[in-house]
């Protein structure tokens, strides 16, 4: 349960504003009606701020707009809270997503709440900045504003930011103690329940849910979560709910669920997308990604880590675009600092002063100058790692298909060759003893052998084809007892050698819907394992029969048969052992069948007893289609 405790610990991440709240879409509605009848500035700005603060919930995109439609207004007015208030708002915005804004933004506003001596908003805005230190993975940084803002709490008349920056600095400090740990617990949700303040009493409920199911009382903490879920809808906390998602899919994988909780991981990764928390999408989509790698479903797994690096190169370029380092910003400022002291304390030294301040300066810009250059370094290494690595996997990729593809060729295509081969050889040898009948027949044979070699390549270059991106899976209707010759063609000349003989037990005009060539290509390769692995005189049997309302095909062979072990092999693509033979063409070729099955929407499996031959089976392919 690591992960869900960190889901629920991060939403206090986000819960910047200790407030009453009852319904926060409703409070938006309402605020944004009110906006045309206000008539004085002022109020006007600090309407705007408190969309802006209430958005940064819901839809976060709106807490930019209208903390930068409440700063301009501000400037004009000359109006300081203002401006902090939309500062603060900005920063709060660019929390884990442009950390060097971010930074910028706290700063400014809170110098200015120092300079109104708004002591509850200063405390807010250093937990902010302990919170954004801590996504940076500052843990000193973090822990010292953490706890600076929550010393300064204490001296507040109106302190219910504290029950806030409670939860928070419990999920900062993870070295409390547990009885230190429990004592905050206690004393956040009675500060929260004194002021009703909805939000925070949410995270608390929800971590006395997690509580309850890490000490064995499971139903009873999923449940709490779960109606926290609903809660958070309910109140419009958009923010919330897609924690709660994160939190309840964790909890359902650690219970063996993995239905329902991917399903609450993909419900948070699109709620992410829709309201903007790239933050939060990231994490769903790194979650969907170990879950479907660790299931070996690879085309999942990298359809989601797709989404993963496309949304980390977003905040990448918007990080490199901003250009802004907070560790220099609060240097510059502590510089500022130092020098209106010194310069109030004595005016003999006002040239050195200016002398030193000058050289600090300089050695200050060559310090950003090389901050920067190496930073940009780092970035271009970092880039060129990564491409690196995507051009590894895709060669590797790359390398593996055309294996395949080679060891498929080299397997399936001598076949029709050897038999264009044979016939070729009867004119060069035995050309005069045939009569110009059995000529005409050979000649026929060829045509025909030749046509089906065409054929073959054809359904090899589909499949090629839809290993591609753009290809498009087109079905047709197809008459069964008219492909099973045509698939059969290639062989015809070994099994008349082996006696062998081909019965069809197919209903006439039986009809399928599915993709010809592909469908050649899986026949093709069963009936050539079954002409070469049956007794002389053997019988190959193919037959159908309706199995929930679906078309089954069977095709029986009578040759030696082969173990469990082996069948739960056949159809990998690192099986080089079917049916006691070396030939790693075969393994491949049935690997390739199973792929272009999958992609039809046609299971396809098969039985075997030693000494009484295998039969494969083809399925899902219904009569009505």
């Amino acid at each position: 349960m690591s992960k869900c405790f960190v889901s629920i610990c991060f939403l206090t991440v986000l819960l910047l504003n200790s407030n009453h709240l009852f319904s926060q879409t409703s409070e938006i509605n309402q605020l944004e009606s009110s906006l045309g009848s206000i008539k004085d500035s002022i109020k006007y700005v600090d309407v705007l701020n408190r969309i802006a603060m209430l958005s940064h919930m819901n839809y976060r995109d709106s807490c930019q707009y209208y903390a930068a439609k409440a700063k301009a207004i501000a400037i004009r007015h000359d109006y300081s809270k203002g401006i902090a208030d939309a500062s603060n708002c900005e920063g709060i915005y660019n929390v884990a997503v442009n950390n060097y804004l971010s930074a910028k933004y706290f700063n400014d506003a809170l110098r200015l709440y120092r300079s109104i001596n708004d002591q509850e908003n200063v405390c807010q805005v250093l937990m902010n900045i302990g919170l954004m230190m801590n996504v940076d993975k500052e843990e000193k940084e973090a822990i010292k504003y953490i706890y600076l803002a929550y010393e300064k709490s204490k001296t507040l008349e109106h302190d219910s930011i504290r029950s806030l920056l409670i939860t928070n600095l419990m999920y900062i400090d993870q070295h409390l103690s547990e009885s230190r740990r429990e004592q905050l617990f206690k004393e956040g949700k009675a500060i929260a329940e004194k002021y009703h303040d909805q939000r925070v009493l949410l995270s608390y409920e929800q971590l006395s849910g997690i509580k309850l199911y890490n000490s064995g009382e499971k139903q009873r903490g999923i449940a709490i979560q779960v109606r926290g879920l609903a809660k958070a809808d309910s109140l419009g906390l958009q923010n919330t709910k897609v924690l709660f998602y994160m939190g309840l899919g964790d909890t359902f994988l650690d219970l063996e669920n993995p239905e329902r909780g991917i399903d609450f991981y993909k419900k948070g990764l699109e709620s992410s997308r829709k309201y903007s928390y790239p933050d939060l999408y990231i994490q769903f989509a790194e979650r969907l990604y170990d879950y479907y790698k660790t299931q070996n479903q690879m085309d999942k797994a990298y359809y989601y880590m797709g989404l993963l690096l496309a949304k980390r190169d977003m905040i990448s370029k918007a990080t490199n675009k901003s250009g802004y380092n907070y560790m220099n910003f609060a240097l510059n400022e502590n510089e500022n600092e130092e020098l209106k002291i010194k310069e109030n304390s004595n005016l003999k030294l006002i040239s050195l002063l200016g002398c030193l301040f000058a050289l600090s300066i300089a050695l200050l810009f060559l310090f950003y100058r090389s901050l920067k250059v190496k930073k940009l370094y780092g970035e271009v290494q970092r880039e060129l790692h990564e491409t690196a690595l995507k051009q590894n996997t895709e060669l590797q990729q790359t390398n593996h298909f055309n294996t395949m593809l080679i060891s498929v060729i080299a397997h399936d295509i001598r076949q029709p060759f050897n038999n264009i081969v044979m016939l070729s050889s009867i004119f060069n040898t035995d050309i005069d003893l045939l009569t110009e009948h059995e000529k005409m027949d050979v000649m026929a044979e060829l045509s025909e052998t030749s046509q089906k070699s065409l054929s073959f390549m054809d359904g090899l270059l589909e499949w090629i084809k839809s290993q591609k991106n753009g290809f498009k899976y087109q079905p047709s209707k197809i008459i069964l007892n008219d492909l099973i010759p045509e698939a059969n063609a290639f062989f015809k000349i070994a099994q008349a050698k082996k006696g062998l003989k081909m019965v069809l037990a197919i209903p006439e005009q039986t009809e399928i819907l599915v993709h010809r060539q592909m469908l050649l290509f899986i026949i093709r390769n069963i009936l050539n394992n079954a002409t070469k692995y049956s007794p002389v005189n053997g019988v190959i049997t193919i037959s159908t029969h309706l199995e929930d309302q679906k078309t089954v095909i069977a095709i029986k062979d009578q040759g030696p048969g082969m173990s469990q072990e082996k069948l739960d092999k056949l159809f990998k693509a690192n099986s080089t052992d079917w049916e006691n033979t070396k030939d790693k063409g075969a393994g491949l070729a049935l690997n390739i069948s199973y792929e272009m099955a999958l992609m039809m929407g046609v299971k396809i499996w098969a039985t075997s007893t030693i000494g009484e031959g295998t039969t494969f089976y083809l399925s899902r392919i219904t009569q009505d289609l």
